[in-house]
């Protein structure tokens, strides 16, 4: 067995990096994981590597929060897991994982590791919608088929939506969420530009893009008494914003769907915990509830980690789950 790991690191704003280190020992309630695969989280990974505002970054930074394994040593404590199985966790983009054998979602073996990858960044998407109190025949719309937004709709149609509309500028974007089932795709251009009409129509929307100034279209497009989920993660501020006009007089709720909002200790209707949320994302993608594959638009080796980063920094349109391969 090999003695030194690899892991990434985000030395400094722009730049990231393979660094060795040291094996580590699982402690008693620990389980010790041999990745097999990682999946970048967009928004999240590029306002890290680019230290966009809102943001605190203390570098070096590791990265990366969904991650597939397989278990190589257990701890002394260790009840539920073994050696060979396949987990997924919150674990960095790393060839080596050390986490506790409570935080780990044990696989089935009809779920490969590159759909399970996606497992957190679905359960993101779906303690949003589940916050808004969807309720079965509610016009939904996703502002931005990024690739949350492309999650937020599928788990939408799942929950009983309809119509289920994607709104983006990008067009491949929005070919893509028809083919995963949206019934309606709006071109966000044509709409700011008064061409297509979608004023005051949904009851439920979920701002996906994290564009500050998105929140005035998802407010404009939201019906009265609506909801508002917050998913993308907004960097910087929504300016010259009239609440009074768009929000108090329309009786809108706007929702803080951050997945750190997840419930603690105990899940209760509308607000689970995190570990129920993951749960929940895993079962959906082992019954192709949701359906990941074709939003996977990149591989890379784990060598090649800088170049996946490259194309993040770019904000290259076409790219949307890009999977690292470290077997």
């Amino acid at each position: 067995m090999a003695t030194k790991i690899q892991r990434a690191l985000v030395i400094q704003p722009g730049v990231i990096r393979l660094e060795p280190d040291e094996l580590p020992s699982p402690a008693p309630d620990e389980v010790l994981l041999r990745t097999t695969k990682t999946l970048i989280s967009p928004g999240t990974e590029r306002a890290i590597m680019l230290n966009l505002p809102g943001l605190a970054v203390q570098y070096p930074k590791s990265v990366g929060y969904s991650h597939v394994g397989e278990v190589i040593r257990v701890g002394a404590e260790a009840r539920s897991l073994k050696i060979g199985d396949r987990v997924a966790s919150k674990s960095r983009h790393a060839s080596h994982a050390l986490v506790k054998e409570g935080l780990c979602h044990q696989l089935a073996p009809d779920l490969d590791d590159e759909q399970a990858s996606f497992f957190q960044l679905l359960a993101t998407s779906l303690q949003a919608v589940r916050k808004t109190r969807l309720e079965l025949g509610e016009a939904t719309a996703a502002l931005g088929a990024g690739l949350v937004g492309q999650l937020a709709l599928q788990v939408a149609r799942v929950a009983g939506a309809m119509p289920v509309v994607a709104i983006d500028n990008h067009q491949g974007r929005l070919k893509l969420a028809y083919e995963l089932g949206a019934d309606e795709i709006v071109s966000a251009e044509n709409m700011a530009k008064g061409t297509t009409t979608l004023a005051g129509r949904f009851p439920v929307v979920v701002e996906a893009t994290g564009n500050p100034a998105a929140l005035k279209a998802a407010c404009d497009i939201t019906a009265f008494g609506g909801r508002i989920a917050l998913l993308g993660s907004s960097r910087g501020a929504t300016e010259s914003f009239d609440f009074y006009k768009r929000v108090h007089k329309k009786g809108i709720t706007l929702i803080g769907a951050h997945i750190d909002t997840a419930a603690r200790p105990s899940s209760a209707p509308g607000w689970w915990t995190l570990r129920d949320e993951q749960h929940t994302a895993i079962n959906l993608l082992q019954s192709k509830r949701v359906r990941v594959a074709p939003l996977i638009s990149h591989r890379f080796h784990w060598s090649e980690i800088a170049a996946a980063y490259d194309l993040l920094a770019e904000w290259n349109l076409d790219a949307l789950g890009m999977i690292i391969d470290w077997s």
